[in-house]
């Protein structure tokens, strides 16, 4: 899986230096550490879940599913270009974590999504990211702001992706 990234390090905005406000509060996004479960194993149930047209589940049997812990209680969505500041918006809770390092770059060809990162928190922390990338990546936040383990996931058809209500 090839993804071009750019690691923008802490800013609380685009115009504050780098690492500048938070130099040891940093959650890394590109960290290799799995503590809650192999990342290619719970996409490759969001992808079995597309090809076999799963009408309903949750994200918790999800992630049960690909034998992951079940110490998290909320999902956010990082984008390429998000700030710090736009992710403790959107995440409804109070992040415990002043920065995060290794954000998404933007694609340089136009014609491709940007990858994205999904980042499982516990009590405002993070503890895991995943990595998510192509066309038509297989989990859609829907309308949702952040995730919890009860978000209902529906098979939608026209978009070939899990989808959250």
């Amino acid at each position: 899986m090839s993804m071009t990234l750019a690691l923008t390090g802490c800013r609380a905005n685009d115009s504050e230096p780098s690492a500048a406000t938070c130099p040891s509060q940093v959650f890394d996004l590109q960290s290799t550490e799995t503590p809650l479960g192999p990342p290619k194993e719970l996409i490759r149930v969001f992808n079995q879940a597309v090809d076999q047209q799963v009408p309903v589940t949750t994200l918790a049997e999800m992630t049960s599913s690909a034998g992951w812990s079940s110490n998290w209680d909320r999902v956010i969505f990082i984008a390429s270009a998000m700030t710090d500041a736009h992710l403790k918006r959107e995440s409804g809770t109070d992040l415990t974590l002043a920065c995060f390092d290794g954000l998404p770059g933007r694609s340089s060809n136009s014609d491709l999504v940007s990858p994205h990162a999904t980042v499982f928190l516990s009590d405002g922390k993070p503890v895991q990211a995943v990595w998510w990338s192509g066309q038509n990546p297989s989990l859609d936040f829907g309308g949702q702001s952040f995730l919890t383990p009860e978000t209902v996931f529906r098979y939608n058809p026209n978009r070939r992706v899990m989808e959250a209500e």
